[in-house]
């Protein structure tokens, strides 16, 4: 069902998706499963694919059981502008948004043919991707911090040596503590196995699921806003920063990152004008939740071409320069 063919604030298609399960002997006692969780997964990855939001309704029928979509839960106006609502393929793979494309995917659709422990690293990840594009509108701040985590999640599925997360300066006061402590060496190590640089972690992962094929496309209406490779790595930081600042203080900022205007800007245009120095040049650091969502649905894309599936050559190569990452990137 087609609500709308042109963009518009309440434009939406439904579709339906039948599953065909195995059959239940009914000579026993059995509880019939419920397949809507399965819903949601799909709705994951198609939101990954294509780079548009995608909401389950829920079940319609089941073993002879009808239901009602939940079709109000999410049945508000939106901004047909934004890149994960409108009409138009998102420019990056320029996938077409027909439903032929899930071929692509086809492999995670199905049983043992994707290494389960990526599978499982991609949902959970993917979960927290698709969330973000359903509150961006309404919480701007809460659609932000769901895109930190889901980097979060992917910087978990790879091994780092922790040297490599620690930097410069901690690396020098530790090397002082064994030079001039009896007992150093042991002090050292257990401020090494507390020491979880998160930040580092999540900035080499980014670093690593990025490459320059991504910059070579933006979404951005001018070259002045958007992403640009030079300053990437600063960027991703002050994006973590952002979410730690939030966290700690509760300061709001999503009338800062969710900027509503003809540029489809990735990056801060012009001085926020706020008190807090710091707080400001954050804002001015970050990308907008635009170049963020970008960010990660292209870490997305590429985790799942690398670590899962072939999806498009054009995801393939190496990341960007990064520190005391494993894994390859062939």
């Amino acid at each position: 069902m087609i609500l709308g063919l042109t963009e518009n604030p309440m434009s939406r298609n439904f579709f339906v998706l039948s599953l065909e399960t195995p059959p239940y002997d009914r000579s026993k006692s059995i509880v019939v499963p419920d397949y809507t969780p399965t819903g949601d997964v799909i709705c994951t990855y198609l939101s990954i694919l294509f780079g548009k939001r995608f909401d389950n309704h829920g079940r319609l029928e089941s073993d002879g059981l009808f239901f009602l979509p939940r079709i109000s839960e999410r049945w508000s106006p939106c901004n047909p502008s934004l890149s994960f609502n409108n009409h138009k393929p998102r420019p990056d793979l320029s996938i077409p948004l027909n439903l032929d494309e899930v071929r692509r995917i086809a492999p995670f659709l199905e049983e043992n043919r994707v290494d389960l422990r990526s599978e499982l690293f991609l949902r959970s990840a993917g979960r927290f991707y698709l969330h973000a594009l359903q509150e961006a509108e309404s919480q701007p701040e809460v659609a932000f911090l769901d895109l930190i985590t889901c980097a979060e999640i992917l910087a978990n599925y790879f091994e780092y040596d922790q040297d490599d997360l620690l930097d410069d300066q901690i690396k020098q006061d530790l090397t002082r503590i064994v030079e001039k402590l009896d007992d150093g060496v042991a002090i050292a190590r257990r401020i090494r196995g507390r020491l979880f640089q998160v930040r580092r972690k999540f900035t080499n992962t980014l670093l690593h699921l990025l490459s320059p094929y991504f910059f070579q496309q933006t979404e951005a209406s001018e070259k002045f806003c958007a992403l640009k490779k030079d300053d990437i790595a600063t960027r991703i930081k002050a994006a973590y920063d952002l979410r730690s600042r939030y966290i700690h203080t509760g300061l709001d900022f999503g009338k800062w990152i969710m900027q509503r205007n003809a540029y489809n800007q990735e990056v801060h245009i012009g001085i926020p004008v706020v008190d807090d120095h710091e707080f400001r040049d954050l804002l001015v650091k970050a990308p907008t939740f635009l170049g963020l969502e970008r960010i990660m649905r292209f870490c997305l894309l590429r985790f799942m071409h690398l670590y899962g599936s072939p999806i498009d050559d054009r995801l393939a190569g190496e990341g960007l320069p990064r520190n005391g990452i494993g894994g390859n990137d062939e």
